[in-house]
């Protein structure tokens, strides 16, 4: 189906072709990137799970059953690294989201703050402060990803919080059916813009408790492939029943340790091992069907929201660390169609290993400073917390008594040691390197700012707009006119 969108579109890309021949140019090996896939995005979804690693993706979900094998059937897979990065959840993702790494965003716990989302903005902000138009949603069952959704004056348009579910993997069957309804809805609206994030929760869960290498983190890893088929059906049928093709990227913020630390428990990762710091891209760009079951040996996560932004047209900070994965030249010229993709996705996990030492003892110190405060929260004082709640729940005379004087003794007292241990983490992490790189952007105005309000005005001051002539582009028919004019 095309859409006005699609034809003013194809103005901006002749005249990018025009006036930029050369950073188009198709690439040695490469399928030619043309003006037809550049235009297709009208629907981008990015799928979130969360500590996968690949080379478990491979071993137990590389088959048929598996959405994992749809999308690099379907799109280019990477083997990622972020190896002299922190492998902790909340960093990894705010790098995802944001396009910056650590070093900017200066992220370095799993405690949230929005200040870090002010002064970087998410990719939800952004796209609601230049693209309005599009439609926005997030479905989650974590509160990190509706808190940064809602941070800043440009929040997505649908916050979906998804609760309920006795385990994890329940929640993540309750995200997937609404992320399905979500993307069937977009049939009834079909000239509106989508992107939508759905986050997955229950591979880090499971290794977590039981570790990477465990038949626990297998059956979650095999539980998400299979609610990625489902979504990537509904995507097919929304496809076939509108024309418009979706361009759909998975990635994940970080691997896990293989083996438990104490029973019952596994640290999981937040350090430098391989296993920690892998991570990978699957990215189906819409219109490139000639890439298809191909590999990259360029993407980085960072690169996750530039890339989303370029899909809507929407112009990049200058202060990004990542680049649009789909027109790049470097990254283009990381393309390659291997003869065996799973064999070679193994080689390049293989390949990779621990950063320097001194990176590796500083992000380690980091590691230790900055999630203490988040242990102690999180982990430390709730089983104690319980443990008191099932003493004064019996009621027993006296005892209950003491143990709610000493739950209500732990709460506030272990709370102000949380913070401080925070705070202090905050501040080794700084120390250390992180959030030490001020933006270069100014931050987006707010909205009914004189800023914002005069925002386009100040865009155009002092340019001439100008229309490319495309009769002689070689570009494909964006609009039929004898069907127009009847």
């Amino acid at each position: 189906m095309t859409t006005l969108k699609q034809i003013l579109c194809g103005t901006a890309v002749a005249g990018l072709v025009a006036g930029a021949g050369a950073a188009v140019e198709p690439q040695v090996g490469l399928s030619t990137v043309t003006a037809d896939w550049l235009l297709a995005a009208e629907h981008v979804l990015l799928l979130g799970t969360d500590g996968t690693n690949l080379d478990k993706i491979l071993e137990y979900a590389y088959n048929d059953d598996s959405g994992f094998k749809m999308l690099m059937d379907r799109g280019v897979t990477a083997a990622t690294t972020i190896a002299g990065h922190q492998t902790m959840s909340t960093p990894s993702w705010s790098t995802i989201l944001t396009g910056v790494w650590d070093d900017k965003h200066g992220v370095v716990s799993n405690v949230y703050r929005p200040e870090p989302y002010t002064t970087w903005p998410s990719v939800f902000n952004l796209i609601e402060y230049h693209k309005p138009e599009v439609d926005t949603t997030v479905i989650s069952g974590r509160g990190l990803f509706t808190e940064m959704a809602s941070t800043g004056g440009y929040p997505a348009d649908n916050i979906i919080g998804i609760t309920g579910g006795s385990t994890s993997a329940e929640m993540d069957a309750l995200v997937t059916d609404e992320t399905i309804a979500r993307i069937l809805a977009t049939t009834e609206n079909p000239d509106t813009s989508t992107f939508m994030f759905s986050y997955q929760s229950q591979v880090d869960h499971a290794g977590h408790s039981y570790s990477g290498g465990s038949e626990e983190y297998k059956e979650a890893v095999i539980n998400v492939g299979a609610n990625f088929k489902q979504i990537l059906d509904a995507v097919a049928q929304a496809e076939a029943a509108t024309g418009d093709r979706w361009t759909i990227i998975a990635v994940t913020d970080h691997g896990h340790q293989q083996t438990v630390t104490l029973p019952g428990f596994s640290l999981g990762h937040g350090f430098q091992t391989p296993n920690e710091t892998s991570s990978f891209i699957m990215f189906s760009l819409a219109g490139n069907d000639d890439q298809a079951g191909g590999q990259n040996l360029s993407y980085q996560t960072v690169d996750i929201t530039p890339t989303i932004l370029q899909a809507f047209g929407i112009q990049m900070r200058s202060d990004f660390d990542g680049v649009p994965m789909q027109t790049d030249p470097e990254i283009l010229n990381g393309f390659i169609m291997p003869v065996d993709l799973k064999q070679s996705l193994t080689d390049a996990i293989n390949s990779y290993g621990y950063p320097d030492i001194g990176t590796n003892i500083m992000l380690s110190i980091r590691a230790l400073a900055g999630g203490a405060g988040f242990f102690i929260g999180s982990y430390l004082l709730p089983p104690i917390s319980n443990f008191l709640q099932t003493i004064i729940d019996q009621d027993i005379f006296l005892i209950s008594g003491l143990a709610q004087g000493a739950q209500w003794l732990l709460n506030t007292v272990g709370g102000v040691v949380a913070d401080v241990a925070t705070d202090l983490g905050r501040a080794v992490a700084y120390l250390t390197g992180a959030g030490v790189i001020p933006p270069e952007d100014a931050p987006l105005p707010l909205p009914g700012s004189a800023e914002f309000s005069d925002s386009v005005a100040a865009l155009l001051a002092g340019h001439t707009v100008a229309v490319p002539d495309l009769v002689d582009a070689d570009l494909p028919l964006l609009v039929d006119i004898d069907a127009l004019v009847g």
